[in-house]
């Protein structure tokens, strides 16, 4: 992946690490230390195929309990007419 942003059309754009939050229905999985390139200007991530389907395929083990996560943490939700 390399060239400018699809989005903007700026020319840097810098390797990085990230989290990631990979959502299906309400269920969701955060992954850290993903690899992507972002734009440096407007700051969109671009995740390679290869990258996404390892998430994808983690993320299903893991529902299937044939994989344990390696921590669970519990996220409050509110609805932004409540607050």
């Amino acid at each position: 992946m390399a060239g400018s942003c699809p989005f903007c059309g700026h020319k840097n754009m810098a390797s990085k690490t990230v989290e990631y939050l990979y959502r299906i229905g309400d269920r969701l999985m955060m992954v850290t230390g993903v690899p992507c390139l972002e734009c440096e200007y407007c700051g969109e991530q671009y995740f390679e195929a290869a990258v996404l389907k390892r998430i994808e395929a983690d993320f299903l083990a893991i529902e299937s309990e044939t994989k344990t996560p390696m921590k669970t943490i519990q996220v409050p939700v509110e609805s932004f007419a409540s607050l």
